[in-house]
């Protein structure tokens, strides 16, 4: 039974690491590994990865195994890894993926393992969710290495969105710059992409959507622009060209699905076009589909600029 001092205190402590702890952290609490053993035995506990343990009443979770690898290994959980644990949009899936210094060579199933030399190890390490890892903006300048660079773009418009600061990134991807399969040429690109200028889209589909438009000659239109539909009353469009009073949205599933979000789609819809507004909406199949799509909203830009030039002439 696991009912002395000792063993409290490394439950314990093993409660605030996803139910693990290492072999030095019950060798500190006086727990030799001959009693780790009979333990195991017993199937009180079990053994996680390399040095590493956990209670059997713990569950087997995948921030409980980062916790493990990065404390077999003495690495940071990295790339997309640390992607998952900020629940970053799109990584959902991640693999338990991590870092360690260069000259290191653990081996760990099922991890994938990365090798660095950090010169400046205190600047990009931190701790999130009882486990180490990288920087936003460490995480960011090597994702490049295992995603393609629009899913890291999409990393980044999320860390911006949160209020990351540019600047801290910028310097960060190019105090790690290094040449070949680093991962930090992606990112170095994507900043110094034109089309990125402005305001920063609302959703990853916005900015899709956004780079279709430029793709086709389309008038650049405002992002998230107000529009004033009565006394303390403002409406936010995702796109809009507001001398032709025209909104386009970005109609994902995730923010516009269901009877409640419809019906505050239509009466905002209403409210805008009681003050001249017309507003369209884009789908994930205009999208794949643009061909369709793109010729129409031309046409519903070039109908609205007659309209708006014929009371002048």
């Amino acid at each position: 039974m696991l009912n002395n001092d000792a063993w409290s205190a490394v439950a314990e402590l093993a409660a605030s690491q996803h139910g693990c702890f290492t072999h030095q952290q019950a060798a500190d609490n006086g727990i030799g590994r001959r009693r780790l053993d009979r333990a195991i035995a017993e199937g009180l506990i079990a053994r996680s990865m390399p040095r590493v343990l956990r209670f059997a009443g713990a569950p087997p979770t995948w921030r409980a195994e980062l916790w493990a690898a990065t404390h077999s290994s003495g690495g940071k959980a990295s790339h997309r890894a640390t992607c998952r644990l900020l629940r970053y949009d799109g990584f959902a899936g991640a693999p338990l993926e991590i870092t360690v210094a260069r000259g290191r060579l653990p081996s760990l199933e099922g991890v994938v393992i990365h090798r660095w030399t950090d010169p400046e190890p205190d600047l990009d390490h931190v701790i999130v969710d009882g486990i180490p890892c990288t920087t936003v903006a460490a995480t960011l300048a090597q994702l490049g290495a295992v995603i393609p660079q629009a899913a890291v773009e999409r990393a980044l418009d999320e860390a911006l969105r949160r209020g990351v600061s540019l600047r801290w990134i910028r310097q960060t991807v190019e105090r790690l710059h290094r040449p070949g399969p680093s991962g930090t040429g992606t990112l170095i690109r994507i900043l110094a992409d034109e089309r990125r200028s402005g305001r920063l889209p609302d959703s990853w589909f916005e900015r899709l959507v956004q780079r279709i438009l430029l793709a086709a000659d389309i008038p650049v239109p405002e992002l998230q622009h107000p529009v004033q539909t009565g006394p303390g009353s403002t409406r936010r469009l995702d796109m809009a060209w507001p001398e032709l009073k025209v909104g386009l949205e970005c109609h994902s599933r995730r923010y516009h699905f269901g009877p409640l979000k419809e019906a505050a789609d239509h009466r905002r819809d209403l409210e805008l076009a009681s003050v001249g507004w017309e507003v369209l909406y884009m789908t994930w199949e205009h999208r794949r589909h643009p061909d369709t799509f793109v010729p129409l909203l031309a046409r519903t830009l070039a109908t609205r600029n007659r309209q708006l030039l014929r009371p002048a002439a």
